[in-house]
């Protein structure tokens, strides 16, 4: 068999090139030739392996990684997103994902386990040694800071000196990754204060760590909220966390870069709650998982439009009194929701960055209402002036009456849609909920119905 390449950079040719390599792997696949498939990529890098993997179909791409020699497999598996991991599982791969992470360190292995299916992680820990310290993070709450935080954190006892600490350094070297945390606990492993590297390379190696460590360290417990941890990290400044377990031992640590994943996963969830999708959703979902995690978001705007259906029913004979209301219903509910879901954003916004200002709140109800209004009082005008306009063109009963009406209740509409949008993140905060709903189906049906009532109670007395 010819040995195939896959072509780096963005020329055509090289397009052109995998194209063609694709396809020949693509149809060893579908053969079951897994010699010829394992031949052929034996001396790819791990980059070229990951990039035909990306581009194969999922169903393919499953096979080629439970083909492949598990050492590469692991390489593929680092350089492969977290959230794409479970796109390469399934029930036949258990002894390929067994092999692998056993090679992988604590958190690369408890980084892999989290996003595949919990049954199917809880079996594959069971063949490593420290079994019962990662499926703890398993058991763990998905939101909790247990599953965000490193394993792997350097701890060193209290009656340590620097030489020794070097010394354990130099030992397990190859078990330590990059080293952001220093750790200093007592007897019982419980937490006593952290170390600042650049007083441990100045200290002599006789130094007792007891005399630089600081005892400033901040810990939180491993069932902690993630996102309560990210705030303390920002209003504190902090580099570093301890997490410790119900029984106040040293468990694991935060740096920076699980606070900055910590964040990226609070974007990522505030996004599909604002956007009415369950926070578990992924891009990778089946039909019926779909249909699970959409449906009842779907069902609770149904419920709100019903209700909104109901509010213009009831207006029936105002409508045959004057058709031309009629075109003025799209305008107020998208006008509603659309002021609803701004200031509600910038409440959620505010919430999740930790930077609200408690005592600021009432002035920002204020600021919220009166910019609201100038906005009602901005569109209002505009709608009036294109109302007052088209009156000259065709047949309206008394225009000024129209856009006067117009003017008032977008007025009206906008300023208390923007309040309440603003208000109901604070509101769901309080009652322990995410302010992340109120931007969802909840702010555009509530403001969708006050909307339309409010348009017609001021239509039924100014124009009717």
């Amino acid at each position: 068999m010819r040995t195939l390449n896959w072509r780096g950079g963005q020329s055509d040719a090289a397009d052109d090139a995998n194209r063609a390599t694709l396809r020949l792997i693509d149809d060893m696949i579908a053969h079951a030739d897994r010699a010829a498939v394992v031949e052929a990529t034996a001396s790819w890098p791990v980059g070229d392996v990951l990039a035909c993997l990306l581009r194969l179909r999922p169903a393919r791409a499953r096979l080629l990684f439970d083909w492949v020699p598990d050492n590469l497999g692991l390489k593929v598996l680092s350089e492969l997103d977290n959230d794409l991991h479970a796109v390469l599982y399934s029930p036949e791969s258990e002894r390929t994902f067994a092999n692998i992470i056993g090679m992988m360190d604590a958190d690369d292995a408890v980084d892999t386990l989290l996003e595949l299916p919990r049954s199917f992680a809880e079996r594959l820990v069971q063949t490593r040694p420290d079994a019962d310290q990662i499926g703890a993070v398993l058991q763990a709450r998905d939101d909790s800071a247990a599953t965000v935080m490193r394993l792997g954190v350097l701890m060193a006892p209290l009656h340590w000196t620097v030489g020794q600490l070097t010394e354990d350094i130099k030992r397990r070297s190859t078990e330590i990754g990059k080293i952001d945390m220093m750790f200093v606990v007592d007897g019982a492993r419980k937490p006593v204060g952290f170390l600042r590297f650049r007083e441990v390379l100045a200290g002599q190696a006789d130094l007792p760590l007891a005399q630089i460590v600081r005892e400033d360290l901040d810990v939180v417990s491993a069932d902690r909220d993630r996102e309560e941890v990210l705030q303390l990290a920002r209003r504190r400044g902090l580099h570093a966390i301890g997490v410790v377990d119900e029984f106040g031992k040293l468990v694991g640590g935060i740096s920076p870069r699980e606070l900055g994943d910590i964040f990226r996963d609070e974007v990522e969830e505030d996004m599909l709650v604002m956007g009415s999708v369950s926070p578990a959703t992924t891009q990778f979902d089946g039909p019926l998982t779909i249909l699970k995690r959409r449906l009842p978001w779907l069902l609770g705007g149904l419920g709100g439009a019903s209700f909104a259906a109901v509010v213009i029913g009831s207006y029936e004979e105002a409508l045959a009194q004057a058709a031309v209301l009629a075109s003025f219903i799209p305008v107020v509910m998208a006008t509603a929701g659309n002021a609803g879901i701004q200031a509600s954003t910038v409440s959620v916004q505010s919430l999740t960055s930790g930077t609200n200002w408690r005592g600021d709140f009432g002035a920002r109800l204020w600021r919220e209402f009166f910019g609201a209004m100038f906005n009602g009082l901005s569109i209002g005008g505009i709608t009036a002036i294109a109302v007052l306009l088209a009156s000259l063109v065709l047949p309206l009963a008394h225009p000024h009456w129209l856009a006067l009406t117009a003017l008032l209740a977008l007025t009206l509409v906008t300023t208390l849609a923007g309040t309440i949008g603003a208000l109901i993140p604070y509101v769901l905060r309080s009652l322990g909920l995410d302010p992340a709903v109120a931007t969802g189906i909840f702010i555009t049906t509530t403001n969708d119905v006050f909307g339309v009532l409010i348009f017609f109670v001021v239509a039924s007395a100014l124009y009717l």
